[in-house]
């Protein structure tokens, strides 16, 4: 039996990066391509299984929807299954509801954002199923359902409309426990030489070593898509993906999706140990906490490859990251050490590893004089490169819950990087020009000019993300 997952294309007022923010998607700089690696997981448990599996991957392949539409309509498939996105999610369904309408097979959608708001999705009658949370088997029981005859009612982790017009909930499905028993990412279905990321030469892709987060940041989705046990693959079976990617499908530049990678370091020192003894010819990065990390982990990852590391800073305001940003799970009552901090970017320099810090803007409770100090934080730890973006109240989360009440927020807005309200203190057009400044105020100060000013191919995409950030939907 054919099925045939689908990354639909972006709006084409900017990229979508579907994976990102714990799976609720992301406006992304034009020059960054991920692979649709949630898709390759659950094809590769698809095709474990025994059955056909196409992967249409439209901005990779550069598809608009209606190439979208007869791609997928070609494979003549009796099951479609579609990714989404917050800000996307309109098109996606669009898409969704021509693939049902043109193959009268069921059309099932997963993501973040379906899984928090499944009732909504029922809406215009565009899918047969939302499938909730960790995909890969939850999926699979689709495909069997359907390759059986059954009805896809009593699916596990599943939510689908009933004939009287209301939504059913299945239970939820547990989450895989053991990730060493799931198969590699179905990397041949790919076409792997086309992913990049700004300022890497050469095709990158994205791998998936352990899921989960115990920090529970009020604005998080990687918690609700993963929850907040931390389940992680044995580092023998992530250097086998690495060996596979660097001698199977040559690519040479890996980017880590964990939330925090670094969350057991023996872990990650052994993942390094067994880089190092595979000789394998790999830069890497990854995305982390400054609290799991010590120089002699910083030194085993640049010895193993490691140049880039992006660091959730958050906030500089102590109550907001005590609030908000997990710090009371770290460190008790104490919030994060803002020198610690300092040390951290500064070893990641002397080591040569590239590092990125996140700052959120526009906390509940923030005053334009707090967003100063988160200003003052990352100049004061002057990293490589920093991303502002505004805090967003993704379906689910704690923000959320906080601030919704009886209103609605539209989520064609929520890109990672417009504000969709503002707060007491802050519009939503202050919050997005506070944004704007710290941009200005990180990168024009004269050292920092003076360092950019080495790598102007860098600045010059850098200058474009800057005027493309706040990109509206038409």
């Amino acid at each position: 039996m054919k099925v045939v997952l689908v990354n639909p294309p972006s709006p084409p007022e900017f990229r979508v990066s579907r994976g990102l923010m714990g799976g609720f998607g992301m406006a992304v700089n034009p020059g960054l391509l991920y692979p649709p690696i949630e898709l390759a997981h659950v094809a590769s448990a698809l095709e474990a299984d025994g059955f056909e599996v196409a992967l249409v991957d439209s901005d990779a392949q550069g598809l608009d929807a209606a190439a979208a539409e007869a791609r997928v309509v070609a494979f003549a498939p009796e099951l479609v299954l579609l990714d989404s996105s917050s800000t996307s999610l309109d098109r996606d369904l669009a898409l969704a509801r021509a693939l049902r309408k043109r193959l009268g097979k069921p059309v099932a959608m997963l993501g973040s954002q379906v899984t928090y708001a499944p009732d909504e999705i029922f809406k215009g009658g565009d899918v047969d199923a939302v499938v909730r949370g960790e995909p890969e088997y939850t999926v699979r029981e689709l495909a069997r359902r359907v390759r059986d005859g059954a009805p896809l009612a009593g699916t596990e982790g599943t939510s689908w409309l009933g004939a009287d017009g209301k939504v059913v909930h299945e239970p939820e499905r547990e989450k895989i426990a053991k990730l060493d028993l799931l198969p590699l990412p179905a990397r041949h279905l790919l076409d792997n030489a086309l992913y990049r990321f700004p300022g890497v030469d050469g095709p990158i892709t994205t791998v998936k070593s352990s899921r989960g987060c115990p920090l529970d940041c009020s604005f998080c989705g990687y918690t609700l898509a993963q929850g907040l046990r931390f389940r992680f693959r044995s580092p023998e079976h992530v250097v086998s993906e690495l060996v596979e990617i660097v001698r199977k499908w040559n690519v040479h530049h890996v980017i880590f999706r964990d939330p925090i990678f670094t969350t057991r370091k023996d872990r990650v020192h052994a993942i390094c140990d067994g880089i190092l003894a595979e000789k394998l010819d790999l830069v890497w990065q990854c995305e982390t906490a400054v609290k799991t990390l010590d120089r002699p982990l910083l030194e085993k990852m640049a010895k193993a490859g490691c140049r880039h590391i992006s660091l959730g800073v958050e906030s500089g305001n102590v109550e907001i990251q005590k609030k908000h940003c997990g710090a009371k799970l770290l460190d008790g009552n104490k919030a994060i050490d803002f020198e610690r901090c300092r040390e951290v970017f500064d070893a990641c320099r002397e080591l040569g590893i590239e590092t990125r810090a996140f700052c959120m803007v526009g906390f509940p409770e923030e005053t334009p004089q707090m967003v100063d100090e988160t200003f003052a934080l990352v100049e004061h730890c002057d990293p490589d490169q920093v991303q502002f973006c505004a805090v967003t109240a993704y379906p689910g989360t704690p923000l959320y819950k906080m601030l919704r009440g009886e209103r609605d927020f539209d989520f064609a807005l929520m890109t990672g990087f417009q504000a969709l309200e503002g707060n007491e203190h802050m519009t939503a057009a202050q919050i997005e020009k506070k944004i704007r400044e710290g941009y200005r105020r990180f990168y024009t100060r004269p050292k920092r000019l003076a360092r950019e000013f080495r790598h102007p191919g860098r600045l010059a995409g850098k200058v474009v993300r800057y005027f493309t950030l706040f990109a509206k939907r038409a």
